[in-house]
Order: structure tokens, then C-alpha cells, then sequence
């Protein structure tokens, strides 16, 4: 998306114009934006499989099955999070 106006030709860029502080903010938005968009679909399945469990009815086959899910959706979010702050640390020691 940051880069569609120079598709459309809006703006002229010249040769040479892209700084390392360019390129690095361009990705650091670009990062920020995976970041949230996992989080938010990691908590969409957790929302699910805590739906899933309480409209189970006693089924124990639906309440393990939406608990695996609850449980894979913490896992992402767990995961997510730490890729985040991993990412977070190794770019302040390069920088």
C-alpha cells in the first residue's frame, strides 16, 4: 500500500533517493501491520472456540474440539507476541 503512488505515477522519485532510514521505516509499518493483523486473528479464534464451547450443548467431542482451538489460538497469540518482542530487541542491538 506504501507504495502505490508510485505506481500511479503520483510522485517521481529519483535514482538513488532511498535512504536506509527510508527503507527502515517503510518495513517498521510494514511489521507493525503483520503484528496486529495476527493478533487480531488470533484472538478472532480464540473468540470462536470460546463460542464453540459454550453452544457445545454437553458434547464432549465439541467441547474438546473448541478447546483445542481455544488452545491454538493462545498459542498463536503467544507466539506472535514473542516474535514481536525477539524482533523488537535484535533491531535495538543493531541499531
Amino acid at each position: 500500500m506504501l507504495l502505490i503512488p508510485l505506481a500511479a505515477g503520483a510522485q517521481e522519485i529519483e535514482r538513488g533517493a532511498w535512504t536506509v532510514d527510508d527503507i527502515t521505516a517503510i518495513l517498521d509499518k510494514v511489521a507493525t501491520w503483520c503484528y496486529l493483523i495476527g493478533v487480531a486473528i488470533a484472538l478472532i479464534v480464540i473468540i470462536v472456540g470460546g463460542i464453540g464451547y459454550m453452544t457445545a450443548g454437553g458434547n464432549e467431542d465439541k467441547q474438546a474440539s473448541a478447546k483445542k482451538t481455544i488452545i491454538t489460538g493462545l498459542v498463536g497469540t503467544a507466539i506472535i507476541v514473542l516474535a514481536g518482542i525477539i524482533i523488537d530487541t535484535v533491531v535495538s542491538f543493531i541499531t
